[in-house]
């Protein structure tokens, strides 16, 4: 699903961009190539970013212990 119409970035770009660092939504921009236009979506980008940042953390540990 797109989350910024404008740039056309969609959920896997804002969890590809948290995974590589991303914290904020001006970060997801940079990390797309692509700059802000309207602003609109900028609720919904932290939204994202903070869900993907926790199932992260969830994940992680599982992720370890199945090693």
């Amino acid at each position: 699903m797109y989350l910024c119409i404008c740039r056309a970035i969609r959920e896997r770009d804002v969890d590809a961009a948290v995974r590589a660092g991303a914290r904020r939504p001006a970060d997801v921009f940079r990390a797309c190539g692509k700059s802000p236009q309207c602003g609109n979506c900028a609720c919904d980008l932290r939204e994202r970013i903070a869900q993907t940042l926790v199932l992260e953390k969830t994940s992680l540990p599982n992720l370890l212990a199945a090693d």
